[in-house]
Order: C-alpha cells, then structure tokens, then sequence
C-alpha cells in the first residue's frame, strides 16, 4: 500500500514537472516571437516615427499586438499589421481566404499607411513628437481606432511596458554620459 501511494505520488509529480516544462517552453516561444518580431521591425517603426513624430513605441506596440506578433492570419496572408480594415484581392488571386482586412504588397506599406492614418486625425498636430504612449494611446482610443476601446489601450500600453518598446522613442539619448545607443543597443540593454 505505501508503495503504491508513493508510485502515485512520484508519477503525480513527474506529471507536473513534464507540464510545467512544456507551459514554460511555450512561453519562451511567445516571447521569442515577439523578440524577433520587434528586432526585425523596429529600425522601421524608427524611420517612420523620425519622419512622422509618431512615436516608435506607439508604431511597434500596435503592430505587435494587431499582428499577433507577425503570425496572425492577416498579417502572413494580407501582410497587415494594424487590423486595418479595407479592400484585399485575394479573392481575385485565386486565394480561398476572405477576410474584411486591407491587403498591403509590402510590411513597409503597412507600416506606412498606419502612420498616414495617424497623421490625417485631429490629435496628431498637438502630439507630434511626443513621446508619452499613453497620451496618444488615449487619443486613439477616443478617436475610434480600436472598437475595444480601452481593452485595447490596455493590451498596447502592456505591451509597449513588458517589451520595453518606449526605449526605442529616444535611440539616440545619450544616459549618464554612456555612448549614444542605437536600436539594437536600446533593445538589448
């Protein structure tokens, strides 16, 4: 009888030890392609918040969340990375996959138009340069960008916060007298 309690016990522990790797590896896995994601898309989110005054955390932060970090349906297939909604042609390409989202011929042009979009509201000229993220993730939120309202707010500025993605509003700043840093260097820090 002890016997078998203890068998019991050390395949009852065996199991969790094997769940917690695997829910462990799945979240490293997360996390890495949101690593990826980011260091492949942030010498763009930078370009474009240089030439806009849109913030690179805001441009970052959305694409991430929108995309699923770059492996959400729309974003492979239609190459969106706002959940922009708009005409696609995939229909005419022969492609069975239909969906009420914009289709975009690169990542820069969707990067690009989102950043249009941005410009054209009525906040943009008060928070051009700002950099506060939540000042502009208000705004947005109060102009109707997201229908989720500040469940969307809440899931960017996480996101913008876990990732650390507001370093890359000041790439060039110099801290404590430290050498200037780049993308790469605000990132990995």
């Amino acid at each position: 009888m002890l016997i078998a309690k203890k068998s019991g016990n050390i395949q009852h522990n065996f199991l969790v030890f094997v769940l917690s790797l695997f829910f462990m590896n799945q979240l490293a896995a997360q996390n890495l392609t949101a690593n990826s994601y980011i260091i492949t898309y942030a010498p763009l989110a930078q370009s474009l918040s240089a030439k806009t005054g849109i913030p690179a955390s805001i441009i970052l932060g959305v694409a991430l969340i929108e995309s699923g970090h770059g492996s959400g349906e729309n974003c492979k297939m239609l190459r969106n990375h706002f959940g922009i909604k708009g005409k696609n042609h995939l229909p005419e390409q022969g492609i069975p996959y239909k969906s009420a989202y914009r289709s975009y011929l690169s990542d820069e042009a969707s990067y690009g138009h989102f950043c249009t979009i941005i410009k054209r509201k009525s906040y943009y000229p008060f928070l051009k340069e700002n950099k506060d993220y939540l000042v502009w993730l208000t705004c947005m939120n109060k102009s109707y960008y997201s229908s989720a309202g500040m469940i969307w707010v809440n899931k960017i500025s996480s996101a913008i916060r876990k990732h650390q993605l507001y370093r890359f509003d000041f790439p060039q700043q110099q801290l404590d007298g430290s050498p200037k840093m780049n993308w790469m260097h605000a990132y990995l820090a």
